[in-house]
Formats: structure tokens, C-alpha cells, sequence
């Protein structure tokens, strides 16, 4: 930190102001193009790009970070709020008012899942990269993640399906135990990870099926529900599982926060559904969540851990809420919804805001995309595909203006493959592990969520911001949580035009900028 910098920390904490924010630098990349529409950065045990500090902007300074298509990655510069109107021109500019008085729904965050397959690529490098890799993601070098998703037991990112309990018939979960690959792969990533980051970092997991001998068909994957009815032994015991996979992470360090009751509970009424699943309507999950999960967690004092519903496609987002919302006892259990990405094209957002407006006291939350098969062109993983960023951007923009709290991404890193995966599901991720050449390669994905993840941390309040016209430009706008009190404005160009822009802050002025052609920038002061 640099004395300038200190001296303003010094002086908030002892006046007790906000701190003015010192915008990071980042370093240049080791850029590499394979052709697929971009470029991505190799990280070696040499070398790796990264965030490192920077002076406090005064009061009529702002910051813009830029990275593009044409290879910019948190490229920051800083320009002085103007006082005149615009000068009348020929050229279209996008105007951008910030009315910081009207906020919405504050921030979760960012993050990614641990998923087996993630922890097996990361152990598959050297000590250093490994290091590089989860800074990356978490410390104040990287993009500083606040959200990770466990898998609750095995799912089509192992290398083998499991339970935490095969002894069939304990329906006591004596035999619970966590598995190997908890224990030995993603426990330790994540304690890592929590050791690294300046930031509280938000835990949930999500489970993919019970053991097989608690389902109608007697097997974790294809059409198969849990035994019997709510209420009974097979749901107490199931409730209980949860209980112990709280108890045994907390046992290692590691504190969960929340769990989702199912892992996309419509995949288990598909016949032959290849892989982990297990199936719900919503009234089960309804029953389950107000007769077992619930009240178990509660007897277990877990009764502070979240319940989050759903965890499956928006195109079921308003009936689920209803069914189970509207019911006194199961809503008093529940606090947020979970959505996924992957059919979002057969529902408008804006379900998001009608569930949002009918029941405001449940968070929702975006909990699962990645570039796979179904949502993208091949091949599988695509380095360097620019639009695979824009998708990303796209969808974080568009949920969150639609009051998501937050941004989960699917694996933290995949093979050149995009596995392992036991089914072979294969699908690309924001980091790649080449660890045949001891290197990983950062997606335009990466830094996508990045451009979110690092400057708007959880605690921001999403704000209104207006346009006077229809553009191409996507945008939002946050103020962000003390001591770096800051107002941030992300916005998106995916066209092949550059874009003159204006902010308008009331109380500073004007910023002046022009938007690079396939760009995200993000605009702070």
C-alpha cells in the first residue's frame, strides 16, 4: 500500500467517512489466440496476470475498467467528472442517467461451484499454480468471489457416482460419512480459498440424489423420487443427511450457509436421466421443506442455515413459488429461490420481478450457468470465445436487473475436455486446466464475471439507472457498502460499433467515454 493510500485509510477509520476508493491495477496478460473468436491468458508457475493496488481517486475522479475482444483485461483508466452539458454533435451518444435515492435489492455476490471435477484439476497442477489459480478467484489479487457451491455427494462432475451413506436401511444416518473426495479434493480448496479472501465467502450446498436405496427405483440417476411420503421415515432421514453434511463440514472448518433442497428436481421424472437426480413436483418439496427439512434443521441448531427452493430452470419459477410460498409453514422455512440459466430463452426475466413483487421477503438467486451443448455452438471448451463472455454478461445484467441477488457459475475449472465427468456432460468453464503443459488459461468468462464479482461485493445495493434512448448498450448500476463507499456502473457492448457514452451523477457531473467495440467496462468513483 502506498503511504497516500494509508494515509486515507488511517484518516477514515479515525473520522469514521468513507474511504475513497484506490482503484486496482491489473497486469498484462501472456495472451494466446486458438482461433475460437478471442483470446485467453496463460498462467504458468512464472506468471500469471493479477490485480495490485492503487491510489485513492479524489472526489471528482472516476475510474473505468475496459477488457475487450481486441484483448484488454481490466484495462483501467481514470478521467475528472465534467460540469457542462454536451456539446451538440451529429453522432449518437447513449446518456445514462445514476439516481442513486431509488435502490432495489442488495448483493449476495459471485462465485462458483467446487464441483469433484474442479478440485481434481486444481490438485493436478503444481503447489504454485494451484496458489495462482484459487487467487485467481478469491484473494485481493483476483476477482474475489463471494459465493461457492458444494455438491452435497456425488454429481455428473465426479468420476464415479457415491453417497455419503450406501449402508441400506440406516435410516438413522449412523453410517454417515463425508467421502474422500470431500475430504481429501474440496475441503481443502475451500479452506483455502476462505484463508485467501478479504471477503466473507457465501457456502451452500446442493444435493443431487439421495443414496439409491432410498429412492423408488433403486438407483441415484433416472426417473426415481425418494421412498415413501412426507412425513415418513425415508423424508425424516433424508432431512437428517442434511443435517450431518452441515455438521461433518463444520467439523472441518468449513461453515455452510445455506443448502437447496434439490439440484434441478424435474431431471428426476426423466426417464433414463443419464446422470445424479432425484425428482420433486413443487407440493413435495413443499411438504418436505414444512414436515422434514425444516423442522430437523431446526431440532439440529441449524435453524440459521437458509433453505433455498427450487434450484432448477426459471421456466418453473412462478408456479413453484406459488405452491410453496403461499403456504404459511413452508414459507417460514424458506429464504431464497434458486434459478438456472439453461432454458431461459423460453421465459422473459421479468418472471423474476413478478416472483419478486408476490413474495419480496424470499431472495432470489441465480444459481447455476455454464457454456455446455445445449446453449452453445462446438466445440465443447472454446478458448477464448468472446461471446461465451458476452452470454455470461448478458444473463448477469439481466437477472440482476430483475432483482437476482447474485451470479453463481458452474465449475471453477475444467480440463481441456471440459471434464471429468463421469457421464461425459461435458462443458466449458472460465478457467481451463492444461495440466499436461503445467498452465491454465483464463476464459473471456473470467474476466466477464469478473468485471461484477471484484467491484461490486456483496452488500451493494443495485441502483436506478436510465437511458435516454434504445440502444444496443446493456447496463446496471450499484452502490457499494462502506468503507469503499462507491457508486458502479457495468455496461456491455456486443456490437461491432463503438459507443459514445455519457454518465450523469447529480451531484458530480458528467463522465465522458467512449465504449470499445465487444467490450464490458466497469465505471467506479
Amino acid at each position: 500500500m502506498s503511504p497516500r493510500s494509508m494515509l486515507y485509510e488511517i484518516l477514515g477509520y479515525l473520522l469514521g467517512y468513507s474511504i475513497a476508493f484506490s482503484p486496482p491495477r491489473y497486469s498484462k496478460c501472456n495472451s494466446k489466440d486458438f482461433r475460437h473468436g478471442g483470446t485467453v491468458c496463460v498462467c504458468s508457475d512464472q506468471f500469471c496476470d493479477s490485480f495490485t493496488s492503487g491510489e485513492p481517486l479524489s472526489a471528482q475522479e472516476y475510474a473505468v475498467y475496459t477488457t475487450s475482444k481486441a484483448g484488454d483485461r481490466f484495462n483501467l483508466t481514470t478521467g475528472t467528472f465534467s460540469k457542462t452539458l454536451g456539446v451538440k454533435s451529429t453522432e449518437t451518444v447513449i446518456k445514462l442517467a445514476v439516481n442513486k435515492s431509488v435502490t432495489f435489492q442488495s448483493i449476495l455476490g459471485f462465485g462458483g461451484a467446487f464441483t469433484d471435477a474442479a478440485s481434481i484439476n486444481i490438485h493436478n497442477i503444481s503447489d504454485s499454480l494451484k496458489e495462482k489459480l484459487l487467487d485467481s478467484y478469491f484473494s485481493d489479487m483476483g476477482i474475489e468471489y463471494t459465493i461457492g457451491r458444494i455438491p452435497m455427494a456425488s454429481c455428473d462432475f465426479s468420476t464415479r457416482p457415491y453417497s455419503y451413506n450406501d449402508h441400506e436401511g440406516d435410516l438413522a444416518m449412523a453410517n454417515f460419512s463425508l467421502a474422500q473426495e470431500d475430504l481429501k479434493l474440496k475441503i481443502p480448496l475451500i479452506l483455502y480459498a476462505r484463508m485467501k479472501s478479504k471477503r466473507n465467502i457465501f457456502m451452500f450446498g446442493s444435493p443431487w440424489s439421495a443414496p439409491a436405496w432410498m429412492k423408488t427405483n433403486d438407483k441415484m440417476t433416472g426417473f426415481g423420487q425418494l421412498k415413501g411420503k412426507t412425513g415418513d421415515k425415508y423424508h425424516k432421514a433424508w432431512a437428517m443427511y442434511f443435517a450431518k453434511f452441515l455438521e461433518a463440514y463444520k467439523e472441518k472448518g468449513v461453515d455452510v450457509q445455506a443448502v437447496t433442497v434439490q439440484n434441478e428436481p424435474s431431471d428426476g421424472f426423466i426417464p433414463f436421466f443419464k446422470f445424479q437426480c432425484m425428482g420433486y413436483t413443487a407440493k413435495m418439496e413443499r411438504d418436505f421443506i414444512k414436515e422434514d427439512l425444516g423442522p430437523t434443521l431446526a431440532a439440529r441448531g441449524h435453524g440459521d442455515v437458509k433453505i433455498i427452493m427450487l434450484d432448477d430452470q426459471r421456466i418453473f419459477l412462478s408456479s413453484w413459488a406459488e405452491t410453496i410460498l403461499s403456504d404459511p409453514v413452508a414459507a417460514k422455512f424458506v429464504s431464497g429461490i434458486g434459478v438456472h440459466w439453461y432454458m431461459d430463452k423460453f421465459e422473459p426475466a421479468t418472471v423474476l420481478t413478478d416472483t419478486h413483487n408476490k413474495f419480496p421477503d424470499h431472495f432470489i438467486l441465480s444459481t447455476e450457468a455454464c457454456n455446455d451443448p445445449l446453449t452453445s455452438k462446438p466445440p465443447i471448451v472454446s478458448l477464448g470465445d468472446w461471446s461465451r463472455g458476452n452470454k455470461y454478461s448478458h444473463s448477469i445484467i439481466e437477472d440482476l436487473s430483475n432483482w437476482s441477488t447474485g451470479w453463481v457459475d458452474w465449475n471453477l475449472a475444467l480440463n481441456m475436455e471440459g471434464g471429468p465427468n463421469w457421464v461425459k456432460n461435458f462443458v466449458d468453464s472460465p478457467i481451463i486446466v492444461d495440466a499436461e503443459n503445467g498452465l491454465f488459461y483464463k476464459q473471456p468468462m473470467f474476466y466477464h464475471l469478473g468485471h461484477f464479482s471484484k467491484f461490486v461485493p456483496a452488500g451493494s445495493k443495485r441502483i436506478q439507472v436510465t437511458a435516454n434512448e434504445q440502444s444496443s448498450l446493456q447496463f446496471i448500476g450499484f452502490t457499494t457498502p462502506s468503507p469503499y463507499a462507491s457508486t458502479v456502473v457495468v455496461v456491455l457492448n456486443t456490437s461491432d460499433q463503438e459507443i459514445a457514452l455519457e454518465i450523469h451523477d447529480e451531484d458530480l457531473g458528467v463522465i465522458r467515454e467512449t465504449v470499445p467495440v465487444s467490450s464490458i467496462q466497469t465505471y467506479i468513483w
